[in-house]
């Protein structure tokens, strides 16, 4: 728990301090003078002011930020001189502008960490359907095991998780198009039924609940890497080894191998190296695992049957850019389902299970963080363009009804809609409030 604590908190801070540099940065850019740049809320547990007059702080509750403009409505205290600098002296594109910089910050810091996961590189599962579930869309039409699946809706496939995205973004339609190839290399296209497919996102992925379960990755008894001051190393094992047994039993499988490991006792390895078969004695370390038990380890990383594509910067790019994209509609739907019920209100998460997300992306690895980072740096972006007045969507909304009326909406109307955004941002977040606490039980 506190390891997702400590993931939450670094993920809000980086989610929060982008999106208030893009209003900030903007604002600079615009001539608007910002009298303060604050990471968090509440009583400031650092600050320091700049030769520009700028305070920067970082305050106790770290759920937030904001950025404090000069602002001249209702200012006695504001010279002529100054009111140049006042936020809402600015033209209303330029105001459009600042407004709409901090979502942006948002998709920009998206795209950038998927450009860099797309550059460190990324593991490719074989997409094969090992088995087919009853009573559910696939088990509808006859699509063979052990088929591969090349494309959904015309869209390539190129990653389980593909799979996944697109069959979310496919609830509430009528049908779906699956392209796949046979174990004998045959290609062929199918129509599947989903007039009426609902599930829990919560319980089960789109792919198991679609009714397909996909192949598990074949793992082979041959060495791909060693840990560095491993028992592995200490025994002498080297890259490209094969393990052929083990205390004179055949070699099965990788899983009785492992589970031999973790007992941290003293194994005789039957290797081939080579043209060559030679005995290696392994004493794996006791070390603590992730979650915290104690238990052999030996270092060694098998080969299976998956493999790591990694792209050039401009091959990166292009794949990022695809990423955010596909995730940014993939968002905007998923909030359109939610207000049209398509999705359960089930499905909404609050800070306690952002927190478990975070945690567990971050113990997976540099790689599974990012993507969670910049998935819900997307999530964010859209989250604040909806039109609610306390939210960037709601400024943009009265900027819009500005521009349009030649004259700002009367500060009572506007007193109406922050009431009416209140209620319905606290409802918003009592009901994910209240699903956190229902999966903590």
């Amino acid at each position: 728990m506190i390891n997702s604590t400590i993931s939450f908190l670094i993920t809000i801070s980086i989610l929060v301090t982008f999106h208030e540099f893009g209003h900030f940065i903007v604002a600079r850019l615009c001539g608007v003078r910002v009298e303060c740049f604050s990471i968090g809320f509440g009583k400031k547990l650092w600050s320091h002011v700049s030769k520009s007059g700028t305070e920067y702080a970082i305050s106790m509750i770290p759920l937030g930020g904001y950025v404090k403009m000069l602002n001249g409505h209702n200012n006695s205290d504001i010279s002529q001189q100054d009111i140049s600098f006042a936020f809402d002296h600015k033209s209303i594109l330029k105001r459009f502008a600042i407004i709409l910089a901090g979502p942006l910050a948002n998709f920009i810091l998206a795209f950038v960490l998927f450009w860099i996961i797309f550059q460190i590189g990324v593991i490719r599962y074989p997409i094969v359907i090992e088995q087919i579930l009853p009573n559910t869309p696939a088990a509808s039409v006859n699509i063979p095991l052990q088929s591969e699946i090349k494309a959904i809706n015309g869209k390539q496939i190129e990653t389980w998780q593909d799979v996944n995205m697109i069959l979310i973004s496919q609830i509430g339609k009528d049908f779906v198009d699956i392209r796949y190839q046979t174990d004998k290399k045959d290609i062929y296209d199918q129509t599947v039924n989903i007039k009426n497919w609902r599930f829990d996102i919560e319980k089960e992925s789109a792919v198991k609940a679609f009714g397909l379960v996909p192949a598990k990755v074949i793992v082979y008894p041959i060495i791909r890497q060693i840990k560095p001051n491993s028992a592995a190393e200490a025994a002498g094992l080297k890259e490209g080894d094969e393990i052929v047994s083990y205390n004179a039993s055949k070699f099965d499988n990788w899983e009785n191998f492992s589970a031999l490991v973790r007992t941290a006792q003293s194994i005789t390895l039957g290797v081939k190296r080579g043209d060559q078969f030679i005995s290696v004695n392994l004493e794996p370390k006791r070390e603590l695992n992730a979650k915290g038990q104690l238990v052999g380890i030996a270092g060694i990383f098998p080969s299976n049957n998956t493999i790591v594509k990694q792209y050039g910067i401009v091959g990166a790019f292009v794949k990022g850019f695809e990423q955010t994209t596909s995730m940014v509609k993939l968002v905007v739907q998923s909030f359109y389902q939610l207000l049209t019920g398509e999705l359960s209100l089930k499905n909404l998460s609050g800070p306690v299970g952002i927190a478990q997300s975070a945690g567990q992306s971050a113990s997976n690895g540099v790689v599974p963080y990012l993507f969670f980072l910049a998935c819900i740096s997307i999530s964010l972006g859209v989250m604040n363009l909806i039109p609610l007045p306390m939210l960037d969507g709601g400024h943009i909304l009265f900027l819009t009804i500005e521009k349009l009326k030649g004259t700002p909406l009367s500060e009572a109307k506007q007193v109406i809609f922050y009431r009416i955004g209140f209620i319905l941002v606290i409802t918003t977040m009592g009901i994910a409030f209240f699903n956190d606490f229902i999966r903590l039980l």
